[in-house]
């Protein structure tokens, strides 16, 4: 059975560790090895669907006891009569429960299909950014902004851009809820800095890479599939997770228009480099 670290299953299904850990001993979502002497955990890559579920229906703040419930469903009949129970119940914001009765009804759809990823190695390059200490919570509108200021400010000084923008994220997202963020713009000219905009060499970096079409509120399936992939193929290494926003919200405010590769550092083993993707 393929299994990942608690910090990679973090990473593939955007539950915190410290989430994770308390579902472990409430019983919810039990890791598939616990080491004995260290007490590491090892999550299956078959756990990730439950860990999403458990994820959107935490967001639609469902009590452990009535998630459980639903995980405990004999069938898928009776998890959907259940689900319908409880989404009946919720007194909200319409669009709120619109897009999260929309995004339940994908999660009961098959996996993601693994075979849209692909290894890619994205070259060094230059160019600016902006770099911040930020939580789950902000770090939506906090990217946006950052996106905004940096883009204003490399047009104000004539700089020709490379690429596309690039968001890099430290684990510590993931894991703990909060850690380092950047926005990275690849440039032809030398960036001096401005405010918060700094220049930064962006490293070359060994990555398995899935691309993802629309919003970030279902960006996390993509997430799963890659993590899925990198745990059955690859071997995982640290590093940030590299987000190229190849039409983003630099581009539209459509997120349905939004197209963004998600890059998941790995120490590659074996040939087929799509020599086509080299971009930062």
């Amino acid at each position: 059975m393929s299994t990942l670290t608690i910090g990679d299953f973090s990473r593939a299904t955007h539950l915190g560790v410290k989430a994770l850990r308390h579902y472990h001993r409430v019983g919810l979502l039990v890791p598939a090895e616990v080491d004995e002497v260290t007490g590491y955990r090892r999550y299956g890559v078959e756990q990730i669907g439950d860990a999403l579920l458990i994820k959107r229906f935490r967001d639609l703040d469902l009590p452990l006891d009535h998630i459980r419930a639903l995980l405990d469903a004999p069938s898928v009949e009776r998890r959907t009569a259940l689900l319908q129970e409880h989404l009946s119940r919720l007194i909200g914001d319409l669009q709120r429960m619109q897009a999260a009765a929309a995004s339940l009804t994908a999660l009961l759809k098959p996996d993601p299909d693994t075979s849209r990823v692909r290894f890619r190695v994205a070259r060094a390059a230059a160019g600016a950014a902006i770099q911040a200490e930020v939580d789950t919570a902000t770090v939506t509108p906090w990217f946006r902004g950052a996106t905004a200021e940096l883009t204003a400010a490399l047009r104000a000084a004539g700089a020709a851009v490379q690429g596309p923008v690039v968001g890099l994220y430290e684990d510590g997202i993931f894991t703990d809820g909060a850690g380092q963020a950047t926005v990275f713009v690849p440039t032809i000219d030398r960036i001096r800095p401005l405010g918060r905009v700094v220049p930064l060499l962006c490293p070359t970096a060994e990555l398995c890479v899935v691309t993802h079409q629309g919003g970030h509120s279902s960006i996390d399936r993509a997430y799963a599939a890659l993590g899925s992939h990198v745990a059955r193929h690859e071997i995982s290494t640290p590093g940030p997770i590299r987000e190229t926003y190849l039409t983003g919200p630099a581009d539209t405010n459509d997120e349905d228009a939004w197209v963004t590769e998600i890059g998941w550092p790995v120490f590659h083993t074996r040939g087929g480099v799509d020599p086509g993707h080299t971009a930062p």
